[in-house]
C-alpha cells in the first residue's frame, strides 16, 4: 500500500500484490463508486500467473482524497493512472505493463492506451462504460446540466443499482455494506463522463496495441452492444471481443468468474509471447 500525488495535490492510494518472480505487471482500474480493495481475489490469481499487481483508488474513491464522486473530466481519472504507471517504472524493472480496467476503469484505460501507448504493452477491459444500458431520462440530463454551470460539485445519486452488478447475492451484499463504496456523483462528474462516453467509440481507430474487451451479455450498467461496435471499428493491433450471454456487469465476481479470469489469464500468456 502506498500514496502518490496527482498533478492538483490530492493524495491517491494505491494497493500492490507483488509476484514472487515477476514476468509482467498488471495496473487494475476499477469502476465508479468502489474501490482497489474489491479486487483482491482478481491480483490473488494475476500474481499466480507471474504478473505484480498495483491498483489505484480513483480520486474520490475508496481511501484517495478528493470529494466523494467528483472529477472535472475523464482526463483527470486518466493523468492520475499515468502517475501510477510512472510509480511502478520507478520502483519495478523493466517489465511489460498491461493495464486492466472494469466499467468506468476501462473507459479509463482504453483512454490511456489512446493516449499513452509507449507506455503500455497491451489493455484488457471488462464491461466497459462506453455507453449506459439505459437512457437518462431527458428531465434529468437538462436537471444534471444546468446544475453543473451553477453549483458543479452538487452531489447526486449515481443510479447504481447494486442488484445489477452480479447474480451472486453474497456479493451484493458486501458491495451495500463496503463502507468505501459510496453513492454520488457530482453534477460536474456526470457532465463529464456523459461526455466521454459520447465520444468513447472515436477512440477505437486510436487504440494501436493488443486490446481485449470482456463483455456481460446481461449487462444492465453498460451496453454491451455499443463494446460489439467498438471491437468492429477497430484498426490497430487487434481486438479480441468475448461476449458472455446470462452474465451481469461484474464478470469477475460473478457465479462463472473463473472462466473469466481464466480467459484473461490465457490472453496475458499470450502478450507475453
Amino acid at each position: 500500500m502506498g500514496r502518490l500525488s496527482s498533478a492538483d495535490g490530492l493524495k491517491l492510494f494505491y494497493r500492490r500484490w507483488i509476484a514472487p518472480r515477476p514476468r509482467g505487471i498488471c495496473l487494475l482500474v476499477h469502476g465508479i463508486a468502489e474501490h482497489s480493495g474489491r479486487y483482491e481475489h482478481l491480483a490473488q490469481a494475476l500474481t499466480a500467473r507471474g504478473f505484480s499487481v498495483w491498483a489505484l483508488d480513483h480520486r474520490g474513491h475508496g481511501r484517495s482524497e478528493g470529494l466523494r464522486g467528483d472529477c472535472r473530466s475523464l482526463e483527470q481519472f486518466v493523468e492520475d493512472l499515468h502517475g501510477l504507471a510512472r510509480t511502478v517504472r520507478a520502483e519495478t524493472r523493466d517489465l511489460p505493463m498491461i493495464l486492466v480496467g472494469h466499467s468506468l476503469g476501462g473507459l479509463i484505460s482504453l483512454s490511456y492506451a489512446a493516449e499513452h501507448p509507449e507506455e503500455i504493452r497491451a489493455v484488457a477491459v471488462s464491461s466497459p462504460a462506453l455507453k449506459l444500458s439505459h437512457e437518462t431520462p431527458p428531465w434529468k440530463v437538462a436537471l444534471v446540466t444546468a446544475t453543473s454551470r451553477v453549483l458543479p460539485m452538487f452531489p447526486f445519486q449515481n443510479g447504481v443499482n447494486p442488484k445489477n452488478l452480479c447474480r451472486d447475492p453474497q456479493v451484493v451484499e458486501a458491495y451495500e455494506k463496503d463502507p468505501l463504496v459510496h453513492r454520488v456523483l457530482t453534477a460536474r462528474c456526470a457532465v463529464a463522463l456523459r461526455d466521454a462516453m459520447r465520444q468513447s467509440l472515436e477512440l477505437a481507430r486510436r487504440i494501436k496495441i493488443p486490446c481485449l474487451i470482456l463483455q456481460a451479455g446481461a449487462d444492465e450498467v453498460c451496453d454491451p452492444e455499443t463494446a460489439a461496435e467498438f471491437s468492429r471499428r477497430a484498426d490497430g493491433a487487434g481486438i479480441l471481443f468475448r461476449r458472455y450471454d446470462g452474465l451481469y456487469h461484474e464478470l469477475f465476481n460473478e457465479p462463472q468468474r473463473a472462466e473469466v479470469i481464466g480467459d484473461l489469464c490465457q490472453w496475458l500468456d499470450g502478450i507475453l509471447k
